[in-house]
């Protein structure tokens, strides 16, 4: 779990496996006002004929970990900072 923030707003986010996402497929990005990640579940589930149900999750955080960041979102602290460089490889400042 990390925590990133943008004007004071804080968002704690899983990351690894999203067991979320595995259990409510399309419905769990709505509910984090992710409308792509819903838009893009949905589309790969139709694709897949539902094939895609399974794999989604694997990536589901890291995708909506990368969307944050380059929506603005920075590291709360300096753990979280160093974890997105070592796990992402993203140079992100505090």
């Amino acid at each position: 779990m990390i925590t990133l923030e943008k004007n004071g707003l804080q968002k704690k986010v899983s990351t690894g496996y999203s067991w979320k996402s595995l259990l409510f497929g399309c419905l769990y990005p709505l509910t984090r006002s992710d409308y792509g990640g819903a838009l893009r579940h949905f589309f790969y589930i139709t694709l897949s004929c539902g094939l895609s149900y399974l794999i989604t999750p694997f990536f589901y955080n890291e995708k909506y970990i990368k969307g944050l960041i380059d929506n603005g979102y920075k590291p709360s602290n300096l753990k979280t900072k160093m974890y997105l460089m070592n796990k992402f490889n993203y140079m992100v400042g505090i």
